[in-house]
């Protein structure tokens, strides 16, 4: 009389393989973002773009810190280790909370700057509007994924799944 186990939640694995793959992206995006130039001579005058590229630069350090844990979580989830469900969520919600307060830095400091700045050549408005429309656009993309995991790492399955039970 053979008895067969359950059969073990196949969340972690498939979101840890997607961990792992979007992790890389974010590595491989944060070093070339570290590398890379700045917007154009026309942008550079304006010490507000150069104070915009600055922090730029510290968020994508940032970026590849949280582009580590979210590699980790992966990696853990892929082998169903007991620390993946906790990594995920700890990954889920730092992600969250920059890109959110990112958003805010962007949206309430850097858009009226800029508005300021190009108000003489009559782009002013569009330049707030371009900000404005990047802002919401790119934060309702930047927590689609640590939504998703946070919603599926924290199921009682997926919880299972890396504890044996």
């Amino acid at each position: 009389m053979y008895q067969q186990q359950p059969q073990r939640s196949g969340i972690p694995k498939v979101i840890g393989i997607l961990m792992i793959i979007f992790a890389s992206l974010g590595l491989l995006s944060g070093l070339i973002g570290l590398a890379g130039g700045g917007g154009g001579a026309e942008l550079e005058r304006f010490p507000e773009y150069k104070r915009f590229m600055t922090m730029s630069m510290v968020m994508n350090v940032v970026g590849l810190g949280i582009s580590a844990l979210q590699l980790t979580a992966g990696m853990s989830a892929v082998r169903y280790r007991a620390s993946a469900p906790k990594l995920a969520m700890a990954y889920g919600w730092i992600n969250i909370i920059i890109t959110v307060s990112w958003a805010v830095v962007v949206y309430a400091w850097l858009k009226p700057a800029m508005e300021k700045a190009f108000e003489g050549s009559g782009m002013g408005m569009a330049m707030g509007a371009i900000i404005g429309i990047g802002v919401i656009f790119g934060t309702l993309i930047g927590t689609a994924w640590p939504i998703i995991v946070l919603a599926l790492m924290s199921r009682p399955a997926a919880k299972a799944a890396c504890t044996g039970i």
